[in-house]
């Protein structure tokens, strides 16, 4: 009897432990998370960018936080790993190309060589940094779409930081709402 009472508190402590990690990330509510995530990984060669923004629009003070919680903090370790796992792939497949066996017009021998240097680690951490930007410049834009009194805030103060890297991406932004 000890013993199933043991599994049993043993269960329910996993039940109830499963429900905080099941959580979609910032805090949102499935529903606003899947519109989250549909914008981060979002590209300008969409085409539904309309019906897009306008599903931003439907959440816009939990989506505002989110955004403003992706630009301070960038995707998530399991985001990341991915990206460097697709890169480290990319790169192998790219290794296996016999460039020297083929003629390549447009392209300088000098830009080939150095094509030919990049080493793994360089290519895979280009490949992060670059996603990484892209992510937080689409909670920028995404701001930018939502345009709620503390979404134009925050992205007025990221323009004005001449140093800050999203500046542009936040004038740009704040243009598109006026």
């Amino acid at each position: 009897m000890r013993s199933l009472a043991q599994l049993l508190a043993a269960i329910a402590l996993m039940l109830t432990s499963a429900v905080p990690s099941a959580q979609p990330r910032f805090g949102l509510s499935p529903e606003a998370y899947a519109v989250f995530n549909r914008w981060m990984l979002a590209s300008c060669i969409g085409g539904d960018e309309q019906a897009l923004a306008a599903s931003l629009r439907q959440y816009p003070q939990p989506l505002t936080k989110a955004f403003q919680q992706a630009i301070t903090t960038g995707p998530s370790a399991a985001e990341l790993a991915s990206v460097r796992s697709g890169a480290e792939q990319r790169y192998a497949n790219r290794q296996k190309f016999p460039l020297s066996e083929f003629r390549i017009e447009g392209v300088s021998p000098e830009d080939l060589a150095r094509f030919n240097r990049v080493s793994r680690q360089q290519y895979v951490d280009d490949q992060v940094r670059r996603y990484t930007a892209g992510y937080r410049s689409n909670a920028v834009a995404g701001l930018g779409v939502i345009a709620s009194p503390e979404a134009r805030a925050q992205l007025e103060r990221i323009a004005r930081n001449s140093r800050d890297p999203l500046a542009p991406a936040a004038r740009e932004a704040l243009k598109s709402n006026r």
